[in-house]
């Protein structure tokens, strides 16, 4: 857009003493004619531009008529940059490069350098490209028809997709399920197919995805929130935190405990199995009673 132009243009001016009309057209990704054009706006709406001849010449902004660059710190910088930087990870856009190159200061390598956060949202997986697919049918408002994994059972929708969400560790598309007809969250990596299919009309008032204490958001019965307590051994106490986070984990009388609530006792069930003997169930029973059946279940596969 040529707002969004107009206003790189801008930011280069005044972050820069000089700078040439080619530099311009490089970073902007425009010819030299629109840069000249742009100029000619902006000098029209009595923006202070003034060109330099010769060698080291270009175009700059009337000394007098400086302002402060300095409208963000350096820490806002930061943090905008990490942000940005995040984002490119799990979807590379041309577009977050060029939007940075429009807005950061002289000193963006720098930034980059120096920051102690680094972000990177792609998973160990590789759904790289389904993300970028979903983000097209985002930008597009193109349906797409997904075969999606519930617990036991596995099922074809068409879905109007309205976001791309990132809970924890997963991604997550909140969607309109024409075959439930009501927004659902279907989780990325239990979509075993998709395509894109047909454009559809944005008309739907969306309403908030709620995130708190849900697994398998897309099951149809209502979500009850259950207590959980787990035990284990203090040895194991490292390899539980990086598992499942500090803040759930506490000792007690020389004993590990471990205590959150969870909407699907199945998935945690299958958390219990895969933390091997490292910890052991107390409560509910259900989960007890659950794990139980799932290891007597995967003795009975090794016995003869």
């Amino acid at each position: 857009m040529k707002i969004d132009r107009l206003l790189g243009i801008i930011n280069l001016l005044v972050n820069n003493e000089r700078i040439t009309v080619g530099k311009l057209a490089e970073t902007l990704e425009v010819s030299k004619r629109t840069i000249y054009r742009d100029i000619n706006t902006l000098t029209a709406a009595g923006f202070p531009i003034i060109s330099y001849s010769g060698y080291n010449g270009g175009i700059g902004v009337i000394d007098g008529f400086k302002f402060d660059k300095r409208l963000l710190s350096r820490e806002d910088w930061e943090q905008i940059i990490v942000g940005l930087n995040a984002i490119s990870t799990f979807a590379p856009d041309k577009n977050i490069g060029s939007l940075i190159n429009k807005i950061a200061p002289p000193d963006i390598e720098s930034i980059n350098e120096h920051s102690d956060i680094i972000i990177d949202m792609t998973q160990w997986f590789d759904d790289e490209k389904m993300i970028n697919d979903i983000r097209q049918a985002l930008k597009t408002h193109l349906c797409i028809n997904i075969k999606y994994h519930t617990v036991g059972a596995m099922s074809e929708r068409e879905v109007e997709p309205y976001k791309l969400i990132f809970k924890e560790s997963n991604w997550y598309l909140y969607a309109y399920c024409r075959l439930k007809n009501d927004f659902r969250l279907f989780k990325i990596n239990r979509i075993g197919h998709y395509t894109l299919t047909e454009i559809f009309e944005p008309k739907r008032e969306i309403p908030a995805p709620n995130m708190k204490f849900q697994q398998f958001l897309t099951q149809d019965e209502k979500v009850v929130e259950q207590h959980v307590c787990l035990e284990f051994d203090l040895a194991n106490k490292e390899l539980l935190i990086d598992k499942l986070g500090a803040l759930n984990i506490r000792e007690e009388n020389g004993i590990g405990i471990i205590e959150y609530y969870t909407c699907s006792l199945e998935n945690t069930a299958n958390l219990v199995i895969s933390l091997q003997d490292k910890v052991k169930v107390v409560s509910p029973q259900p989960l007890y009673d659950r794990v139980v059946s799932i290891i007597n279940n995967m003795k009975k596969v090794y016995e003869g």
